[in-house]
């Protein structure tokens, strides 16, 4: 696809999932990429239409180790972020308010899936039988 093409409809689906994300979060966002490299031949692709939740944590010279809340396509592409970083409980609950789905196989759905091991070993605990 040509790259104007490409940047003009990414452009539009970065802005939205940034709009989305201040919308159910109240966090100031901003759209992050429009593009993003082709594949089979095409030099440059928008970013995908499909929107997932994701959080990165951000352990540079700022970051502190605190997470930003995402929106990404179908591929992990980053369209939209929040402009600060939050600690992981803070993070976490913002993505809850996020009515999207939890990308496959990324960082948020890693934290998802060990939290809910720490609550069942936990109820499993409780409920010894004797």
């Amino acid at each position: 696809m040509d790259y104007r093409k490409a940047l003009d409809i990414g452009r539009a689906r970065a802005d939205i999932a940034a709009k989305a994300l201040l919308r159910w979060t109240g966090v100031e966002a901003m759209a992050v990429c429009a593009v993003k490299p082709g594949r089979d031949g095409e030099r440059w692709l928008p970013v995908g239409e499909q929107i997932y939740k994701e959080i990165a944590r951000d352990d540079g010279f700022r970051g502190g180790g605190d997470y930003h809340l995402l929106v990404v396509d179908e591929d992990g592409t980053t369209k939209a972020c929040s402009r600060k970083r939050f600690p992981l409980v803070e993070a976490l609950r913002l993505a809850d308010r996020l009515p999207l789905p939890v990308a496959a196989g990324g960082e948020l759905s890693q934290v998802l899936q060990e939290r809910d091991l720490r609550e069942d070993a936990r109820e499993h605990g409780l409920h010894v039988e004797v």
